[in-house]
């Protein structure tokens, strides 16, 4: 491969990464703020929702751009922006208290893209370019901004008003480019990077004018010591003040930035601008002058004024060695054009008293250096003073004898003729002999050659000369005069109004700025008038002669030795680019290939050949359908994409599918780049790809996480309106049933069935809630299984017991075949076990309208366990294959049910599923639509020991022997007048309080046996109630009393967190008598004697009818009727052993035992439902007695309370 082909295949890779690297460009470089000021005491009115956004903010960006704009934004190494705005800012960060970081970006409009896109909050050192852009809004400004005109020292060629023909330089975002060519339609406008390259453009003459701002332009020419460039003139551009840019609707942060920066005081402003003017402060203060209306129109008349200038009068007026003025006179001159407009033209001369002849005559309109004289007044008017310098004395460093003028006496005295000190000498020292000089310069001179003894100049020029010329030759001894040299212009007598402005001008002029303009005169030029000076042309021309004839004389010397290191450079940069080359090909680990116009390779790296298991000898040459890719489709439609690409042109980036020999399939990112030769014509392409493979399984997890995110939410929208179904059915009841008995108890009548329905459906609201809290804890982990002995025969007799009835209303035939080995002991958390059976029969019985529901258990004993297999079967309607798929998510149900629609929670099976799982079983669901539906529960139980012993009953109807007193403490007065009359019910007196604080005040005041408080309350709540009365008791030395929390929250950490508050127990909202009478029980134990169990217990009814006892055996008469006929029955159903008609006639009486709570009856009654569901002809002698005897006992008892006063 030739050298040539070489490179431009190696241009071509290049191209063929920038896509690759492009991404690290725009990155922008992180700053730190570094400001130099401090506020005193800030004091900032804001609205509180600012200073809350602040707060929440807590960090502003501020992007800033590169290069920097000096003095506005400069960075140094440690990587910190200083400058006017990084003050500014730091007094803002430190006003508001936040913290403002800075990102600085490669080109202003990448940072102004930022601020729209919001990756920064402002921008800094804003003015007219950004005020342009009609989605950006400036703050209130912190410096102002005056275009001026800045042109090369000597340039002779005025600057017209339109700068007609010139070259102008500016930094491309100090203004609209558009803006300025509109002003200044006949100028060249050359746009540069940085302030810097724009400013040295005119000083090394590639343009003509420079323009940019006061501030940035006095501190480049102060800082960078461009002695050769100045201020021409100020810019008629309207512009707008530098502040802080904004998007338009960040409307609360531009008012933020703008109060914070209204109250930074002037003087702190005027100690930034100084500070930033690299000794130029007063440049930067200057404005036009305010003339008055004659001035302006003498201005307008005479923009040009001729000024008669001394030379070698250093360092006042001079010409340098090109030729130009310079000097103090000729800077206060450059002051007063830029405050005026007047324009100078200098007139050369060596005599002042020429000069001023020539200004009285006209020929020249003003002096740049006199001192003001009786004499001269007659021809000239004085401007005030620009320059107060004492005269001194200036004699040979070795004459240590002429100290003042006192000495000089008959000695020779150097003397300007144009100082008017001459009279004042020749009058006071009338010995002295005077010699005329014609400057400063000459005098000195005379002096350091002997032919004068001394000198009287001013001390700038005496200090000047001395130092640069006369070191160790001349000294000071001493000053002349009671009066300093005062140095003015001098104006035409006729010329009132260039008197007027000149001397209005030179008033704007500050001291410390004429101080500056003296300091930096006083040793700033260096003339020389030297032999060189008077014959540097011949010499120049004699060295370059000397030259030529040196460089022909070695250049034949040189030429075969340069020819042959030429080569060897040649070789070794070849040698340099091969191997650069080949790192940067193979080194890149994604593959990368070339190929020609006819899809040959031509070149590839080691990626490339290794993902297809190549080496290059076998593909370099060979289109991709000529190699062995084991895939010929795939390689045809690469080959034809390639073909494609050369034939259009254009690039192709984009995924596709990459099938590798082995079988991988890898998607890539793969691009595609035309390369052309010199005639512009697609001679070939680069190509290469990433692996991206990762990135796509990424998407497809993300997709599928979506997807699964949105079922739930679609879950959670069916459960909530499963929910608001399900909680308003029996509320329906509930408000409905309650309201009719209410209107029945107005009319002097209790409605027990009313009553009965909204209990039921209250149970059952209470059910779904304790469903939703089991598939929280499960879903959380916080469910767990309380084991404990109990026989598995028993527990399933008593779920059956409960469904038994609605079977039998629906017409369903409940089929229960129970194995006699679970007729033992075994560890199992009961109420779990029946929660599982109950949902499976609720389920069937639910979805089943004609037939039957089986129940099954069959138990295989081995060793220590006992394996339950479980089964409800039945003939309902089914369930589809799509349906049990998501059957088991919670608030999920099947679709196909017809009266299923809206009639469950859809929490049962999971609940069920989950119980299963967590006993160390198993649930399996087998359905076939319209067939029914059969589940199997498998689960291995551990065998117990024994069963513990029954505890006795509480006799739940009786009333307590001794009533105690009870504190009630509950903040809901409807849960605190329920507790109050259950309370009392029971036989118990009753206190109530309305918060923890009353509450332990009534407690402190009197002695209660037990105290029962909400745990929630305002004020204090119960936790802290519990503890606070402990402690009491413990420092008291009383007896603990009952102490009982009552919460709607049942979880069991609730119980925990009330017993670590220090109470005995927790009662969980809803609260009925029984609940209550068994929280009492462990008090009224020790308190009262035991009793027997009466036959009954009235307190349900009393409570119902108000204790009216005339409405009370009103309900009681039909149910001693309804006994006697049982009564009569009994025999003749005996007889004929008939277990249908029994088991009603049991059923029945047990509903009206039930109402008085007659246990002994209940009980009988469920004893012979059993014999006849199993129709035991045995037992059902003795099955009926029972009942005949618990039924005379009733009767007698009930008959003998309703006969009683």
């Amino acid at each position: 491969m030739t050298a040539t082909a070489f490179k431009r295949l190696a241009a071509i890779l290049l191209m063929g990464l920038l896509p690759m690297l492009a991404v690290a460009v725009d990155q922008p470089h992180a700053l730190h703020l570094l400001g130099h000021s401090q506020l005193e005491n800030p004091s900032l009115t804001l609205d509180e929702t600012d200073w809350r956004w602040l707060r929440e903010r807590r960090t502003l960006v501020m992007g800033v751009s590169a290069p920097d704009y000096a003095p506005f934004d400069l960075s140094n190494n440690n990587d910190e922006l200083e400058g006017i705005t990084a003050d500014y800012a730091a007094l803002v960060a430190q006003a508001l208290n936040i913290i403002i970081e800075v990102r600085r970006y490669d080109t202003r409009d990448e940072v102004i893209e930022a601020l729209k896109q919001g990756a920064v909050d402002f921008v800094g050192s804003a003015n007219g370019y950004e005020a342009a852009d009609p989605e950006l809004e400036l703050s209130r400004s912190y410096a102002n901004d005056q275009p001026t005109l800045v042109t090369r020292i000597g340039d002779t060629q005025a600057l017209s008003a339109d700068l007609a023909g010139k070259r102008v330089a500016m930094l491309y975002h100090y203004m609209q480019p558009d803006a300025v060519q509109q002003f200044y339609p006949h100028a060249q406008l050359q746009l540069f990077a940085s302030t810097f390259e724009a400013i040295g453009a005119v000083a090394f003459g590639r343009a003509d004018a420079y323009l940019g701002d006061a501030i940035s332009t006095r501190y480049l020419i102060n800082k960078n010591h461009l002695n050769n460039v100045r201020v021409a003139d100020f810019s008629g551009l309207e512009v707008n003040p530098f502040g802080f840019a904004f998007t338009k609707d960040n409307i609360r942060l531009r008012n933020i930035i703008n109060a914070a920066l209204a109250i930074v005081p002037v003087n702190q402003q005027m100690d930034i601008l100084r500070r930033w003017s690299a000794g130029g402060s007063g440049f930067m203060e200057a404005e036009r002058l305010r003339l008055s209306d004659s001035e302006q129109r003498w201005l307008e008349k005479h923009p040009r004024v001729k000024v008669a200038v001394l030379d070698k009068f250093v360092p006042l007026s001079f010409f340098n060695e090109q030729g130009q003025f310079e000097g103090l006179s000729a800077e206060v001159l450059a002051r007063i054009s830029l405050r005026t407009g007047l324009k100078f033209d200098v007139v050369k001369g060596s005599s002042l008293p020429r000069q001023i002849d020539e200004v009285n005559a006209g020929q020249a309109d003003m002096l740049a250096v006199i001192t003001p004289s009786v004499e001269r007044a007659e021809k000239l008017r004085f401007t005030r003073p620009y320059l107060s310098n004492p005269y001194v004395l200036v004699v040979r460093a070795e004459d240590e004898r002429l100290v003042t003028l006192e000495d000089l006496p008959g000695k020779r005295l150097a003397f300007i003729r144009s100082n008017s000190l001459g009279e004042q000498i020749t009058r006071d020292y009338p010995g002295i002999e005077f010699i005329d000089s014609a400057n400063p310069e000459a005098a000195m001179e005379l002096v350091a050659n002997g032919g004068a003894d001394a000198t009287v100049i001013s001390l700038i020029s005496a200090r000047y000369m001395i130092a640069r010329h006369y070191r160790d030759r001349l000294r000071m001894t001493s000053t002349v005069g009671t009066e300093p040299a005062r140095i003015t212009f001098g104006v035409n007598r006729s010329q009132l109004e260039l008197y007027s402005i000149l001397d209005k001008a030179l008033l704007s002029i500050t001291p410390e700025e004429l101080d500056e303009l003296t300091n930096h005169w006083r040793s700033e030029i260096i003339i020389e008038d030297s032999y060189w000076l008077r014959h540097r042309n011949a010499i120049i021309q004699g060295f370059s002669l000397a030259a030529v004839l040196l460089l022909i004389t070695l250049c034949w010397a040189f030429y075969l030795r340069s020819l042959i290191r030429k080569r060897a450079q040649a070789e070794r940069a070849l040698s340099d680019q091969m191997r650069f080359m080949s790192v940067l090909i193979d080194g890149t680990p994604h593959p990368i290939y070339v190929r020609d116009r006819q899809g040959r390779l031509m070149a590839c790296n080691n990626a490339y050949l290794d993902v297809f298991g190549f080496k290059l000898e076998d593909v370099i040459g060979k289109t991709v359908v000529e190699t062995d890719t084991g895939n010929p489709p795939q390689a045809q439609s690469y080959h034809d994409d390639y073909l494609k690409l050369m034939a259009r042109g254009e690039p192709q980036i984009h995924d596709r599918i990459l099938r590798v020999p082995g079988g991988e399939v890898l998607t890539i990112y793969h691009w595609m780049l035309p390369y052309r030769d010199g005639d512009e014509k697609v001679v070939g392409m680069i190509a290469g790809w990433v692996d991206v493979s990762e990135r796509h399984r990424l998407l497809g997890q993300l997709q599928e996480a979506k997807d699964d995110a949105d079922a739930a939410n679609r879950a959670k929208t069916t459960f909530l309106a499963t929910m608001s179904h399900e909680i308003r059915t029996p509320m329906n009841a509930v408000i409905g049933m309650i309201e009719l008995a209410l209107k029945s108890a107005e009319q002097g009548r209790a409605d027990r069935d009313a009553l009965e329905v909204a209990s039921v459906a209250s149970r059952g609201m209470l059910e779904l809630i304790g469903d939703i809290l089991d598939i929280a804890r499960i879903e959380s982990g916080h469910l767990s299984l309380a084991q404990e002995p109990a026989n598995l025969r028993e527990l399933l007799a008593s779920v059956v017991r409960v469904f038994e009835g609605l079977a039998r209303a629906k017409g369903l035939a409940l089929r229960v075949t129970l194995d006699p080995a679970l007729d033992r002991p075994v560890l199992i958390d009961p109420l779990r076990f029946k929660q599982v059976v109950s949902n499976l029969l609720s389920n069937a019985i639910k979805f089943t309208s004609k037939g039957q529901v089986q129940l099954g258990a069959q138990g295989d004993v081995a060793e220590d366990q006992l394996r339950l297999r479980l089964w409800v079967q039945d003939t309902g309607m089914g369930i589809s294959a799509q349906d049990q798929q998501r059957l088991f998510n919670p608030f999920s149900q099947g679709s196909n049910a017809e009266q299923s629609a809206r009639s469950g929670s859809g929490l049962g099976l999971v609940i069920s599923r989950s119980l299963c799982e967590m006993m160390g079983g198993q649930l399996h669901l087998s359905s076939v639509l319209g067939q029914g539906t059969r589940v199997d529960v498998s689960v291995a139980l551990s065998l117990a020991a024994a069963l513990p012993a029954p505890a006795s009953a509480p006799a739940a109807h009786s009333p307590p022997t001794r009533a105690l007193s009870i504190l009630v403490v509950d903040d809901y007065p409807a849960n605190r007048l329920l507790l109050a009359r259950q309370l009392s019910f029971l036989g118990h007196r009753i206190t109530t309080a309305e918060d923890g604080v009353q509450g332990l005040a009534l407690w402190q005041a009197g002695h209660f046996d037990g105290v029962i408080t909400d745990c929630n309350m305002p004020l204090k709540d119960g936790y802290t109630l519990a503890r606070d009365i402990r402690t009491q008791e413990h420092e008291r030395g009383l007896v603990p009393c009952l102490l009982l929390g009552f919460t709607a929250n049942a979880q069991p950490e609730e119980a925990e967190r009330c017993r670590q508050a220090g109470m005995d127990g927790c009662l969980f909202k809803p609260t009925g008598l029984e609940d209550l009478r068994s929280a009492l029980a462990p008090r009224m134990a020790s308190l009262c004697e035991p009793q027997a169990e009466p036959a009954f217990d009235l307190g349900a009814l009393i409570m119902l009818t108000g204790d009216d006892h005339a409405a009370l055996n009103e309900l009681l008469m039909p149910l001693l009727d309804s006994l006697e006929a049982d009564q009569r029955l009994l025999p003749s159903l005996r007889r004929q052993a008939d277990f249908a008609q029994l088991h009603d006639l049991a059923h029945r009486a047990k509903g009206g035992a039930r109402m008085v709570k007659a246990h002994a009856l209940i009980a009988c009654c469920e004893t012979l439902e059993a014999v006849c569901e199993r129709q035991d002809l045995q037992a059902l002698g003795a099955a009926v007695e029972d009942v005949e005897q618990a039924i005379d006992d009733l009767h007698h008892s009930l008959s003998v309370y309703c006969n009683q006063p």
